[in-house]
Order: C-alpha cells, then sequence, then structure tokens
C-alpha cells in the first residue's frame, strides 16, 4: 500500500510548474524522489514506475543526489490528472515520447494522433457526464419537492 494516503493535502488540485531550469528548487528543497513524492502526493513507488516505463527521469545531480528536473515536475503533473480521467500510463506513454526535445517525427506523428484520439474519447465521456448530472439535477428537484410536501404536512 502507497504512503500517499497519509497525507491531508488536497487531493483534487494538481498545479503545472515551469521549466525553469532552476537548481536546486527555488526554496532550496531538492527534488529528490521523496521530495517530489511529496510535492505530488504520490508514493515512491508510483515515480520509479514511471522511470520505469521512460516517463520521467532523473537526469540532474546536486552533490550525490540525484534529483528530477522542473519539466519531470511538469510531467508528473499531467500523469497525475490523465489518471484522475482514467487514462493509463500506455495512452499518455506516447504523448510524453512525443514532447521529448529528441523525439523522432514518427513518435511526434503517433503522439499526435493518440492525443486526438483522447481528446475524442473525454470529450465524448463529458456528454454523458452532463446527461447523467442533468439527470440527477431533475432527480433532486422532484425529492426536493416530495420532502417539502412531506414538512407541510407533518406540520
Amino acid at each position: 500500500m502507497s504512503n500517499h494516503q497519509d497525507r491531508t493535502s488536497n487531493d483534487n488540485e494538481v498545479v503545472w510548474v515551469d521549466d525553469r531550469g532552476e537548481f536546486p528548487a527555488p526554496d532550496d528543497t531538492l527534488l529528490s524522489i521523496s521530495n517530489v513524492a511529496r510535492m505530488f502526493n504520490v508514493s515512491r513507488f508510483a515515480l520509479r514506475i514511471y522511470e520505469w516505463r521512460g516517463l520521467i527521469k532523473r537526469r540532474h545531480r546536486v552533490g550525490n543526489t540525484r534529483v528530477y528536473g522542473w519539466a519531470d515536475c511538469d510531467r508528473i503533473a499531467f500523469i497525475i490528472k490523465g489518471r484522475r480521467v482514467g487514462l493509463t500510463l500506455g495512452e499518455m506513454a506516447p504523448l510524453l515520447r512525443a514532447a521529448d526535445a529528441d523525439a523522432t517525427p514518427e513518435s511526434i506523428k503517433a503522439g499526435r494522433c493518440q492525443c486526438m484520439e483522447l481528446m475524442e474519447r473525454l470529450d465524448r465521456r463529458r456528454a454523458h457526464l452532463r446527461e447523467a448530472l442533468a439527470e440527477l439535477r431533475h432527480l433532486d428537484t422532484m425529492l426536493s419537492g416530495k420532502a417539502s410536501e412531506q414538512d407541510d404536512q407533518g406540520a
């Protein structure tokens, strides 16, 4: 079980960070695996999986400590947001490979195709969610009216 369940930060808020190229971090906190895990409220194991899958890389060193760059933190934020909407790491991998500085024209093309497919899928899901919300609002209005009738009868 991951250690991210013990944290009290807001699970719904993941912010994007810029690649400012500053090392160490502006507040002098090293972007070590522990600090990045804490910053994004994910387990160190999850970060290692992202590294193993080639989605992020700890490329820099400060002393003997390998640290993440801001670009990796930006990728982690993207991964977390994608996972929240049901995307798999495999679905996001072509997008991240296409965003690499040394991306081949083939990987860029594959990334763009994957991006379009995912946008279309999420747009369809959004339409279904809007329909479900409309139904729930209608039911809430109906139930609210029933509750008011019962309150009036009981008074």
